[in-house]
């Protein structure tokens, strides 16, 4: 049985909201708000350049925002409305996340439950891997959509299985438990677990037990065949203008990345995960708490949720991108505050827009981004090579700078860096991009990357 805090229905949702809605009091919001938020919006699209952007913003379930900005079909000139459906990309993982919860709850799994009970054959140290360390990307189950030879089949129809056929036979990063490294074979394999033990297509799992009862009518599995009214068509920018994103296929994407949905349906969702409603307070206390590793090691990362912090105010948050998509969702927990930003254009900032937004409604102010002087003598301290398990990143110190080479997924590229004091750096062009070494004395041995909420650490190799 579900447990009797859980959502049962529509119809206690709609009187529970009813309820919050009563009693809903909070703190003025800042002057001229909408009008503020735009201008966030506009000069984000501006710089990018973005071809659309849906914004939602609520407190509690009181909405101080909501709109759609620029075009989801530039060729037909058709705008971004609250309305307007988007490829959501990694957000999808709370939704596998919590379906995979459901399951737990209602007794059909155990999070304790180890790789090899779903599939035996599993290669490797796969025994010794946790659904729960699936969960938490600290399975050392390499991310296939690192691995060349995915980007070559993308857009190919495939099923779960066959997917996990694509990485199943490579070496682990890690023995598991040990480290966290984000990957989204992990939520592939707990896609497949949650179809074999509920008998459901994944898709039809996440509608029957999260979309439907949650009233999330925006929220769909995105078929490569299905006709979804108010789609918003994918782009990324080259030089100023715009290109037509690369086909792929969303069986390639699976419960790592394959659902669509509207700003709106997001801070819904939100809403009803962090009140209870969605999987009882238990579920979302799971989903929202740090995982653990195997020595105790606390890390950035829940089930399905980023956690961190901006001055102070806790935000679970999670970021989605892919070919021609990209968004953010964030909810500040004390603060009972959600903000959902979608874009219809690949690589856009959405962190960056939901951080600005979420620092004005909060009351912070604009961010301080510091260039402090960092002497030669200094900066040698942070020069090598750190291992990110995936893969290395080199730091070298060019033109009064110290610079970083970086090889993760999303995050290719050489990045200057603003020093901030205390061993800690934002890149110049990109401040939700931070960078920490320890300790605070002698060569550097630790190195720490926060991207968009995620964060992983490194030691230092070489150098």
């Amino acid at each position: 049985m579900p447990p009797a805090d859980r959502m049962v229905g529509p119809v206690r949702v709609v009187a529970v909201l009813a309820a919050l809605a009563t009693a809903a009091c909070g703190p003025a919001e800042p002057e001229n708000l909408s009008e503020r938020i735009d201008a966030i919006v506009e000069s984000a699209m501006a710089e990018g350049p973005i071809a659309g952007v849906s914004v939602s913003i609520a407190r509690g379930v009181d909405v101080l925002h909501e709109k759609g900005y620029g075009y989801a079909d530039l060729e037909h000139r058709v705008p971004v409305t609250p309305e307007t459906v988007f490829r959501i990309g990694s957000i999808t993982k709370q939704f596998t996340a919590a379906s995979v919860v459901q399951l737990a709850d209602d007794g059909a799994l155990s999070l304790d439950d180890r790789l090899t009970e779903y599939l035996p054959d599993y290669p490797g140290p796969a025994s010794e891997v946790t659904v729960a360390d699936l969960l938490s990307h600290t399975s050392g189950i390499p991310n296939y959509t690192t691995m060349d030879r995915w980007w070559e089949t993308l857009t190919h129809e495939t099923s779960p299985r066959g997917l996990i056929s694509s990485f199943e036979d490579e070496p682990f990063d890690f023995p598991p438990g040990t480290r966290f490294s984000y990957s989204n074979s992990g939520y592939v394999v707990l896609g497949w677990i949650a179809e074999q033990v509920s008998g459901r297509p994944f898709g039809g799992l996440l509608n029957a037990n999260l979309f439907a009862p949650l009233d999330l009518e925006q929220t769909r599995y995105c078929g490569d065949r299905a006709v979804i009214p108010n789609r918003a068509r994918g782009y990324r920018a080259l030089d100023g203008d715009f290109l037509h994103a690369d086909y792929f296929s969303s069986s390639q994407a699976y419960a790592a990345g394959a659902v669509c949905s509207t700003a709106p349906d997001l801070v819904r969702w939100s809403l009803l995960l962090s009140t209870g409603l969605a999987l009882g307070r238990d579920g979302y206390r799971a989903m929202s708490t740090p995982a653990t590793l195997r020595d105790g090691t606390t890390i950035e990362y829940g089930y399905g949720m980023a956690i961190g912090y901006v001055e102070g105010h806790r935000r679970v948050s999670h970021v989605g991108g892919v070919l021609g998509f990209a968004g953010q969702i964030a909810h500040y927990d004390e603060d009972d505050l959600t903000v959902v930003v979608l874009t219809n254009t690949e690589g856009a900032k959405a962190a960056n827009i939901e951080v600005e937004i979420a620092r004005l409604v909060l009351g912070l102010g604009d961010e301080v981004i510091l260039d402090v002087a960092l002497a030669a003598e200094e900066a040698q301290r942070y020069v090598g090579t750190y291992d990110l398990s995936l893969t290395t990143v080199g730091v070298d110190f060019i033109e009064g700078r110290l610079r970083a080479e970086v090889d993760v997924p999303g995050l290719r590229g050489s990045y200057p860096l603003l020093y901030q004091g205390d061993g800690r750096f934002v890149a110049e062009h990109d401040s939700e991009i931070a960078v920490a070494f320890g300790p605070p004395d002698g060569p550097a041995q630790e190195f720490v990357l926060t991207h968009k909420g995620l964060t992983m650490h490194g030691e230092r190799i070489s150098g």
